[in-house]
């Protein structure tokens, strides 16, 4: 392996100046003769570009740090103690890179939702952070590859759920970690989920029942496995989507770190530095063992220490370039036309993928599903209420009042979940099941409150006929009490309209519920919300004009 550090030290120092003597290290055997001449390189290099550094390499070497965005808790990789201390295997190889180069290592924490803008705008020079490399992802950072990793996506559920596919999901919660690639799938198959934006987030979701089932990387479950007390609660269910991990560095202006990055990550496998970390870090490792094997062959390492080709990883392509839109051209347009024009980024990519936009159809659908049906169903309620609590005998009118209070005083996602489980016990629970239970709940909680307010109208227009003494063939008219409490009335069915977003918490795949999950595995969460904002506001000020012009139509029509 001496050869193939040489090769890559001398193509990458010899065109780039340094910033003064870098500390040689000792990162592996095949290192350690090559360690010196690193040192000799740097030294022998002036430093006139670093007031003005054209690579990260050149800004490492001339601020004798390298900065790494490293995940806070993740068990086995990198977990950060409440000293700041960060420990685990990505931690100590980018400890061996930093020692190699003969720079200190600076941690930087990342999450998931941080750790490519950390590297794109150049707030870390390095990021090594479970992440899985993606052709998505491609577009926004510069993977190194080889890969340092493999893993597989796995749901995580009580031991007692028969769960094997993704049939067997049902209808049941899903808790999945904010932005994973794999999200989409979940999505796809119509599976309620939830985002969470650190790991143990979801542990606490599934120990406390809020979902049935996590999802996360093999490894994120490997320490937890082997504790006899979780593993006797909870068992991994199927596995799917197997991914590689990959240092990643901004696409501009890191050509030369990655290209000593790619060099020395070949180095490593063919050298077991890989695979002695992972070791010492307790990890599974099937595939660095493989990994290693692979690399100490001279068919995968050219002279030049680069990577054949043919020997590479691919990225998981999570999409399918023939699921795109027919539109997904002009949305990349209108992308880059922002970016360019007001150094906007508009994240458009919702539009790009068929799947993905014909879920938001879908989700437009049973909104507008939705409010209709529950301004019918609120109009219903309301006469009924209204009518009932003036008609047959007393314990029926006291009856009907008091089902009447417990609409009024109960909460609406209270009323949500006891229509979910009612509906969910009778019959198999479905996208139009939960459609049908949300239009009868939501109509149910505001046509209570406006059958009280005609009820209360009627009594009124009683009393002050009672009081004036007219003859009895001008007795007031339930519609007299219809349109005396009008405001009310039209103010509830508003309600009802306002309210239909509460419907997501039952499963139905209304707008805000599939955007909320699109967002599961979409970055673009300012153009979602933006979105959510402008249909829900367009929707709900359309209703008010719609009911306002149909009170007005009837007052004229008297």
């Amino acid at each position: 392996m001496v050869p193939l550090f040489r090769a890559a030290l001398a193509l990458v120092f010899a065109a780039l100046p340094a910033c003064g003597p870098a500390a040689a290290a000792d990162t592996s055997t095949g290192s350690r003769a090559t360690a010196a001449a690193a040192q000799k390189l740097a030294e022998a290099a002036s430093a006139p570009d670093c007031p003005h550094p054209a690579d990260v390499l050149v800004q490492v070497l001339c601020n004798r740090a390298l900065r790494v965005g490293l995940r806070t808790y993740y068990p086995g990789f990198s977990v950060r103690n409440d000293r700041g201390e960060f420990a685990g295997f990505e931690v100590d190889v980018a400890r061996r890179i930093a020692d190699f180069i003969g720079v200190r290592l600076i941690p930087v924490a990342v999450d998931p939702t941080t750790r490519i803008s950390s590297v794109a705008s150049g707030q870390v020079d390095l990021v090594i952070a479970t992440m899985g490399h993606t052709t998505r992802r491609d577009a926004q950072v510069r993977f190194i590859r080889p890969h340092y990793y493999l893993s597989r996506t796995v749901v995580v559920g009580a031991k007692a759920a028969r769960v094997t596919n993704w049939q067997d999901l049902g209808g049941r919660m899903a808790c999945l970690p904010l932005g994973a690639g794999s999200n989409i799938l979940f999505i796809r198959h119509h599976i309620p989920v939830l985002t969470f934006d650190q790991p143990e987030q979801l542990l606490d979701a599934l120990a406390f029942n809020e979902c049935a089932f996590i999802v996360h990387d093999d490894t994120f479950f490997g320490t937890l496995l082997t504790d006899p007390q979780w593993s006797a609660r909870f068992d991994v269910k199927f596995g799917f989507a197997p991914m590689p991990w990959g240092m990643a560095v901004s696409r501009a202006g890191a050509e030369k770190l990655a290209a000593l990055l790619t060099r020395l990550s070949v180095a490593f496998h063919a050298d077991g530095v890989f695979l002695q970390l992972a070791r010492a870090n307790r990890l599974d490792t099937t595939f660095l063992q493989a990994e290693q094997a692979r690399w100490s062959s001279s068919a995968c390492v050219a002279e030049d220490g680069t990577p054949e080709p043919v020997c590479l990883m691919p990225p998981a392509d999570l999409s399918n370039t023939r699921d795109a839109t027919a539109f997904a051209p002009q949305a990349t347009w209108i992308e880059r036309s922002f970016r360019g024009w007001f150094g906007i980024t508009l994240g458009l990519s919702l539009l790009k993928d068929r799947s993905s936009f014909s879920l938001l159809l879908q989700g437009i659908g049973y909104s507008l599903a939705l409010i209709v049906g529950s301004q019918m169903a609120t109009t219903v309620f309301a006469l009924a209420f209204g009518r009932l609590m003036d008609a047959g005998p007393l314990p029926f009118r006291r009856g009907i009042g008091a089902i009447a209070a417990i609409g009024q005083t109960t909460p609406l996602p209270l009323l949500l979940f006891f229509g979910y489980v009612i509906a969910g016990g009778i019959i198999q629970y479905t996208g139009p099941v939960a459609l049908a239970v949300a239009v009868l709940v939501i109509g149910f909680y505001n046509g209570c409150n406006a059958g009280r307010a005609i009820h209360e109208a009627q009594q009124a227009l009683q009393r002050r006929h009672e009081a004036s003494a007219r003859e009895p063939m001008h007795r007031p008219t339930f519609g007299n009490a219809i349109s005396l409490a009008g405001v009310q009335l039209i103010a509830f069915l508003i309600n009802a309209a306002k309210g239909s977003p509460a419907a997501g918490m039952i499963g139905v795949p209304e707008f805000l519920n599939v955007m909320t999950d699109l967002t599961s595995y979409s970055r673009d969460r300012v153009a979602v919300y933006l979105v959510l904002l402008l249909f829900y506001t367009g929707l709900v000020l359309l209703v008010i004009v719609l009911l306002y012009a149909a009170q007005a139509r009837l007052a004229r029509a008297r």
